[in-house]
């Protein structure tokens, strides 16, 4: 471990615990150069300092021999060659992981900008044209670094900027008179370097954290999508397995239904046979209540249901351990005189996985009831989730669908289980809205006028020119992802 590592390495350890990467929210950003996260390669690191060491060398070749500028070679050249004994040394180790910490990198990157620093203040400070790469490292640890670690490296690069900005060395000039610039221009040079290095720290951590973000939370909807497929193949196989033996125990039943006829009243062999009997039944029974729990009503998990009966089938779970009144209603939009048949929503674990996570947010912050609609036209399918709670928050309704965020006012959910009081529904809804949007859907979320919360769903049901039986829902195929649309609804 370098010194600079040991330097960081003390920062971190002494002033915070290193917390998991994955927690919710900001609470991960209270980890300070965590040792146990990797975030860059190590081939990366010495590739790119390499790249800036060939770089420096052919700038101060150029300046001295081409332009004929005055250097101070010796001290230039020295820092450079830290610089490659450090990366030579960074290289040759045998038994060092493939990926750099986040303190490690935090380290390495301070000795980066560290020894530019130095280079620069020996070459004229910021009056260097070459001082704006300066925000090369900074860029760098703002896109691996968590947000306060982030803000300790952005105050030690701040203080390495001003001071080459404060009396460094002559500016190579090849003119014998040295070039002065006024002390307001260079004052300038200094705010806009420092604003730069500010905005482009803090926006790229920013676009970096949403997107770890956005990792997080695409992993837990893969997880989900795979524990709702996994649930499909039980049922089936369930399903499956209660067909199969259900023709074999009929023969058992029926061969010692003969056997006991044909046996005398006293036979010892008669109670043997009874038991025999008992235990088929026994069988029947629990192959009967197999078959009661196969969600997929006797069907491919996978083939299509009219939509009254899909809001059912997500909603009875919840419907069935909760108190509040649930009214589920489908027909068609107001304005359609002739009658339409139902239309059919595959059975795909996305729909039903979102759909549930719906209904479950709807069922924790109902107050007496929760209403599912499903209303049509030849255009479009709707779906439309209401409940008589608090509603959503005003600061995060045209937030909603990013991971994250606090969905309801106060957080405080009415019949949520206890130890999760409404809290982080805003990730449930990003993967439920990821997963419609798979499907082709469009969301809309809306608070109504009378109070409570409304999720609308909305589905095409064929593109122009497509006969109705192409649509989507006889074939359960979408017609294409759709961006979700967030605003409100009428």
């Amino acid at each position: 471990m370098t010194s600079w590592e040991s330097l960081f390495s003390s920062l971190g350890g002494g002033m915070y615990q290193a917390q998991p990467a994955a927690e919710t929210g900001d609470r991960a950003t209270l980890s300070l150069f965590d040792a146990s996260r990797p975030v860059l390669p190590r081939r990366t690191l010495i590739g790119l300092r390499w790249l800036a060491i060939a770089g420096q060398l052919t700038v101060v070749a150029i300046v001295a021999g081409w332009l004929r500028a005055p250097i101070p070679l010796t001290f230039v050249g020295g820092a450079i060659a830290i610089s490659a004994i450090v990366n030579l040394m960074l290289s040759c180790e045998r038994r060092a992981a493939p990926m750099l910490s986040e303190r490690a990198a935090a380290a390495q990157l301070a000795f980066d900008i560290s020894q530019l620093a130095a280079v620069l203040y020996m070459t004229g400070g910021i009056c260097n044209p070459f001082s704006v790469m300066m925000l090369v490292p900074v860029t760098i640890a703002a896109s691996l670094l968590n947000t306060r670690a982030m803000l300790i490296f952005l105050a030690f690069a701040l203080a390495l900027l001003l001071a080459t900005a404060v009396d460094p060395w002559p500016l190579p000039w090849p003119d014998p008179h040295p070039l002065v610039l006024p002390d307001i221009y260079v004052f300038a040079i200094w705010a806009a370097l420092s604003i730069a290095m500010v905005f482009v720290a803090l926006y790229a951590n920013r676009v970096t954290a949403e997107g770890r973000r956005g990792v997080v939370a695409l992993d837990a909807a893969r997880a989900a999508l795979e524990r709702e497929r996994q649930l499909a193949d039980l049922g089936a196989l369930a399903a499956a397995a209660a067909h199969q033996l259900g023709t074999p125990l009929g023969t058992i039943t029926l061969t010692v239904k003969e056997l006991l006829a044909e046996l005398p009243p006293d036979s010892p062999w008669r109670e043997d046979l009874d038991l025999v009997m008992a235990e088929v039944e026994r069988c029947r029974k629990a192959l009967e209540r197999l078959r009661a729990r196969d969600f997929a009503d006797d069907s491919h998990p996978f083939d299509s249901q009219p939509v009254e009966a899909i809001l059912r089938e997500a909603a009875r779970p919840f419907e069935e351990r909760s108190k509040l009144q649930f009214t589920i209603a489908a027909g068609p939009m107001d304005g359609e005189h002739a009658p339409s048949p139902q239309p059919r929503l595959p059975r795909r674990p996305e729909i039903l996985h979102a759909l549930a996570n719906f209904i479950e947010n709807a069922v924790s912050f109902a107050r007496s009831r929760v209403l599912l609609e499903a209303r049509w036209n030849a255009r479009e399918l709707q779906i439309t989730i209401t409940d008589d709670g608090p509603g959503f928050a005003d600061s995060v309704i045209d937030r909603l669908g990013e991971p994250y965020v606090t969905t309801r006012r106060g957080g405080v959910s009415t019949h949520a289980p206890p130890g999760e009081s409404g809290l982080g529904f805003g990730l449930g809804i990003y993967i439920a809205v990821s997963l419609l949007a798979r499907t082709g859907a469009r969301l809309r979320f809306a608070n109504m006028p009378e109070g409570g919360a409304r999720v609308t769903i909305i589905w095409p049901r064929q593109k122009p020119g497509m006969s109705r039986a192409e649509g989507p829902f006889s074939s359960g195929i979408p017609n294409g992802v759709e961006p979700p649309s967030r605003s409100g609804l009428n």
